[in-house]
């Protein structure tokens, strides 16, 4: 990370030396470092708010209004290109709240949680508008995944819950907000209805992007709910849902590239790889993995890579070692991390018992068996023996300690 000094972040904030100090000893800067009588800052941390300032604290008793309705400022197209994020949050300097919120939404990208819990906090302890609000209560959250803190994950709830809506509208980005939390832990149940029937009429245009994401997961955990026999849906079976997803998803992404909003390109690739994936499409699959990984490095987005590893397995490990090794190195190191909190979050949450033991092979195996697909059809798929499935599987069983393939449905 490239880190400027106390004198070179006062000119470039345009205040005295002594107070950019002032900032760091009273901890307001995330990631400073004191190295004897100097500090260290990262060049892109966001100027402090100054409560010394009659205007700072007026600001801080009414709504700060964020440049976009939507509490995923990185969804929006604010961020047009690959490449460019520091750059964008560089762009907010006129507007330090949403300059804070986008910066914390690229930290977490990054996989830089200590960061984004510095950002958390400022935003719920200065409570000051409502998508400000949201967005310190899902970072909140996004933490709490990370760090397996189920406390933590429960007040984030608290704090969405009792952002001060003013309308239906309101209300409902809210109720979104909610089901978007537990959707990062694979559970569609708090999505409201209309969210379910794909009906975002009633949501600012804004947030029109970050909801289509969203709807897509629903389809992807739905999908496979119905492909393990967790759910029945009249005229459908097996993984007939999960083959039209890439049609819907497919115009989304065309969507995206046309709009400029280079985030929400990345997530819907990946999603509609991970239906390819399960579906056997693997050159279609490989086509989006590639493109969302060349994206991702431009701006060190390692967060996206890590959140889909474990639906997407080898095939994205094969692909990040083809383009960048080192980058393969520190998805490794972030998901093992984020899989540990992310395992104890979800299993308190939904009462389950997903193993963290699974390797990522006998997770993908496991996956396609409760799909139904027998050994030959398994082997083809992987290029491997029926002999290397039944050992895959059988160690999967032993691992859960489950007596038939279709238990392991409540462990993958």
């Amino acid at each position: 990370m490239n880190k400027l000094t106390a004198q070179q972040m006062a000119e470039k904030w345009n205040v005295s030396v002594r107070r950019v100090q002032d900032y760091c000893r009273q901890g307001k800067i995330p990631g400073a470092q004191r190295l004897g009588t100097n500090w260290l800052i990262p060049a892109d941390a966001v100027r402090p708010m100054d409560g010394r300032k009659k205007a700072a604290r007026d600001d801080a008793d009414k709504d700060v209004p964020m440049p976009r309705k939507c509490p995923f400022l990185y969804m929006t197209d604010l961020y047009p290109e690959a490449g460019t994020a520091d750059r964008c949050i560089l762009s907010l300097s006129g507007n330090p709240e949403a300059q804070a919120l986008f910066a914390a939404e690229i930290a977490y990208s990054r996989g830089e949680i200590d960061k984004v819990y510095k950002y958390a906090k400022y935003f719920l302890e200065k409570h000051s508008g409502f998508y400000a609000v949201l967005a310190g209560g899902m970072l909140l959250a996004q933490c709490a995944l990370w760090a397996g803190d189920i406390n933590m994950w429960q007040l984030a709830r608290k704090h969405i819950c009792e952002a001060h809506a003013k309308c239906n509208t309101d209300r409902d980005i809210i109720s979104l907000s909610l089901g978007v939390i537990d959707s990062a832990i694979r559970s569609t149940q708090d999505f409201p209805k209309w969210f379910k029937s794909g009906r975002f009429e009633n949501l600012p245009v804004d947030a029109h992007y970050a909801a289509k994401i969203y709807y897509v997961k629903h389809l992807i955990v739905s999908a496979q709910q119905l492909a393990s026999g967790e759910i029945k849906y009249p005229d459908l079976r097996g993984l007939s849902l999960m083959r039209c997803i890439p049609y819907v998803v497919e115009p989304m992404i065309a969507d995206a590239v046309a709009d400029k909003v280079i985030l929400v390109e990345i997530y819907l690739r990946l999603l509609c790889a991970i239906a390819c994936h399960q579906v056997g499409n693997t050159d279609r699959a490989v086509l989006h993995i590639d493109k969302a990984i060349s994206d991702c490095l431009k701006d060190r987005l390692y967060g996206p890579l890590v959140e889909h590893r474990r639906q997407l397995g080898g095939i994205l490990d094969d692909r990040l070692a083809a383009t960048d090794p080192q980058a393969l190195k520190k998805v490794k190191e972030l998901y093992k991390r984020m899989q540990t909190g992310w395992t104890t979050i979800h299993n308190s949450v939904l009462e389950r018992t997903v193993s963290a033991s699974l390797t990522i092979r006998e997770r993908e195996v496991a996956r396609l068996a409760v799909f139904g697909l027998n050994d030959k059809q398994i082997a083809n798929r992987f290029n491997i023996s029926e002999n290397a499935v039944k050992n895959i599987i059988e160690s999967a069983k032993e691992k859960t300690e489950v007596s038939h393939r279709s238990e392991l449905a409540f462990y993958i």
